[in-house]
């Protein structure tokens, strides 16, 4: 197990800003029957560590001061804008430290998994399950099989085997952690049959308006013609009269 140096922080190390600004994440490390300790890290060997697999369920030795200790890495602490790491807190830990830890889900044989490759999706309930064990026994990741598993089928805790000497934090239940649900398909809302239906509608509706008002038209003129013809004849007669 590889050892990294941390060091001891005191007031002539500077406010945490000042520390940032050197390139040094302060911290504090604590534990049980043992008094805190303000220290601080190289923000490149925390990155490296937090980058590594199961960082919060790993065992990791550090050197302050000369003494080395064994922690385990319970908090980290961002920045609300640059979302860089600006605090973290360590737990020290012996081989038989009974703790609390949050260990990821690994879901296997997702290439082969029936309900996939029918074209269902995997939702995931839980990415990590909360366990109670020794330190020495913190398992890095808890495996699922999705082999056999279809569109509709639930996978629960009881489908995940745990290492020996583990144990749940939740034991009234069988929980879910993951299902395979159904391709969401989208419905058209308007059918484009319907709309040229309407189209057509309003198309023979306007016709007709346009052969009734032609038809009132020749009506009008027709009238306009014969009262023409009626007053030529009476002036006509009129002078054939005055002959």
């Amino acid at each position: 197990m590889e050892t990294h140096k941390l060091i001891f922080r005191t007031k002539e190390n500077g406010s945490n800003k000042s520390l940032l600004n050197k390139g040094l994440i302060p911290g504090i490390v604590y534990g049980k029957g043992t008094k805190s300790a303000m220290i601080a890290c190289n923000d490149q060997v925390l990155n490296k560590l937090m980058q590594s697999k199961g960082f919060y369920t790993k065992i990791i030795s550090i050197e302050i001061n000369g003494k080395t200790e064994k922690v385990l890495p319970k908090s980290l602490q961002y920045h609300p804008i640059t979302d860089k790491v600006i605090h973290f807190d360590l737990l020290r830990v012996q081989d038989n430290t009974k703790v609390t830890v949050e260990v990821p889900v690994d879901f296997l044989n997702q290439d082969i998994c029936p309900g996939l490759k029918k074209g269902g999706v995997l939702n995931v309930i839980r990415r990590t399950i909360e366990l109670v064990c020794f330190a020495k026994d913190i398992p890095e990741l808890l495996q699922c099989d999705l082999s056999e598993i279809d569109i509709g089928d639930s996978l629960k805790i009881s489908n995940i085997q745990l290492p020996a000497d583990v144990q749940l934090t939740i034991t009234d239940r069988d929980f879910v952690v993951a299902t395979i649900v159904a391709p969401t398909i989208e419905v058209e809302e308007t059918k484009p049959e319907e709309a040229g239906e309407d189209a057509e509608g309003v198309e023979g509706e306007e016709g007709e308006r346009e052969g009734a008002e032609s038809t009132e038209g020749e009506k009008i003129e027709d009238k306009k013609e014969e009262g023409s013809t009626a007053t030529k004849e009476v002036k006509q007669e009129k002078k054939e009269d005055k002959k």
